[in-house]
């Protein structure tokens, strides 16, 4: 999940985009409140695929030029890219890491262990170190039962694997060559959806092969987008609103299990790359631009950081999950989270962001 930037070589800014992104990661939000806002809503982690298409539409318009023309290194677009997602995701990993330690020394156990098993300080130590070198545990973790301490961290790590081979080879490559990769990963789909009845899967080492594919076939139909925007004539101000719309149909539909494997490849296959190439020649109005800024702007910060932020809410404050305040008290968390995050975003990322983009410009306008 990447935040939109416009680089000086690329002035151009998809606002609509930072709206679609906002509102899949309050459907996330919604996957991971259950205490708060009821039972997941059975489509809302396609958000996860839609997040992988912007990544590689954003990072295309950001960086392709610069790597396709050796003006950028793969060392030094990998550089920027965790430089980009690591302050938030440390904070997470902070807050998360504190969490569990908290748990260990009131002697509670990890709310997801059925068996109400007390917190392993080796596999916290573990998960903890893993988690600073930004990999995957080496076991599922029985903590929270994913690869990564702060969980949504396992898609990305999935997507700086595929920024890697963006970075490496992706930038250069011809169409078909992309096509290809493209169709091989939609292979791997079809396949996971069968064996899982469902894509969401990515998360345990069992499914570390259905998460690259995720990651590979909607990054790379992301980046063929970019390449061929101009295709449609720009769109008015009130089809952006449709295509907010169609985030919120997609992640709210109610799909049957026993549709749920075709469901999820008709979206991620067809529904998020068409909604793309019209988002990106939409102009949103004032009021659209403006909610999808603010949504934009707190996106990645409410990905990465409200299992953290939610944990200690209802650690500290459990009065919040009695069902007499239910869904009352869940709505409001989600408006207070996404403030905070929004605050983090503005007040201390963004920051950091400008003073490491200068740091980099410095290094690599030396002789």
């Amino acid at each position: 999940m990447s935040q939109i930037s416009s680089p000086p070589s690329q002035n151009q800014r998809f606002v609509l985009l930072d709206g679609l992104r906002g509102i899949a990661a309050l459907f996330i939000i919604q996957r991971h409140a259950e205490g708060l806002l009821g039972d997941a809503l059975p489509s809302s982690y396609l958000g996860v695929d839609l997040f992988f298409a912007l990544s590689g539409f954003v990072l295309a318009h950001a960086y392709g030029s610069a790597l396709a023309d050796g003006r950028l290194s793969a060392l030094g677009f990998m550089k920027a890219r965790l430089l980009r997602l690591y302050p938030l995701y440390g904070l997470a990993l902070l807050l998360m890491t504190a969490f569990f330690v908290t748990l260990y020394l009131a002697g509670i156990p990890t709310p997801i262990d059925d068996l109400h098993r007390p917190i392993d300080p080796m596999e916290l130590l573990i998960a903890v170190v893993t988690g600073l070198l930004f990999v995957p545990a080496p076991f599922s973790l029985t903590l929270n039962g994913a690869l990564f301490l702060v969980h949504p961290a396992w898609s990305l790590f999935n997507e700086l694997v595929a920024n890697l081979l963006y970075g490496l080879r992706g930038a250069r490559a011809s169409t078909r060559q992309i096509s290809m990769v493209i169709v091989a990963s939609a292979v791997v789909l079809i396949i996971a959806a069968m064996v899982f009845g469902r894509l969401h899967a990515g998360f345990r080492w069992n499914e570390m092969a259905a998460g690259m594919a995720r990651v590979l076939f909607s990054f790379s139909v992301g980046v063929l987008i970019y390449r061929f925007r101009d295709r449609l004539p720009q769109l008015r101000p009130y089809s952006a609103l449709a295509c907010l719309a169609v985030v919120v149909l997609v992640l709210a539909f109610p799909t049957p299990k026993p549709w749920r494997a075709w469901f999820d490849l008709l979206v991620v296959f067809f529904v998020w790359p068409a909604l793309l190439f019209v988002s990106c020649r939409c102009i949103p109005g004032p009021v659209i631009g403006r909610i999808s800024a603010f949504l934009g702007t707190a996106s990645y910060a409410v990905y990465v950081l409200h299992v953290p932020l939610l944990s200690w809410m209802e650690f500290l404050l459990p009065q919040i999950t009695d069902a007499r305040a239910f869904p009352f008290a869940g709505l409001a968390v989600v408006a207070l989270l996404t403030l905070v995050c929004w605050y983090l975003t503005v007040a201390f990322d963004q920051p950091l962001q400008r003073r490491f983009k200068r740091s980099l410009r410095s290094q690599t306008q030396k002789p």
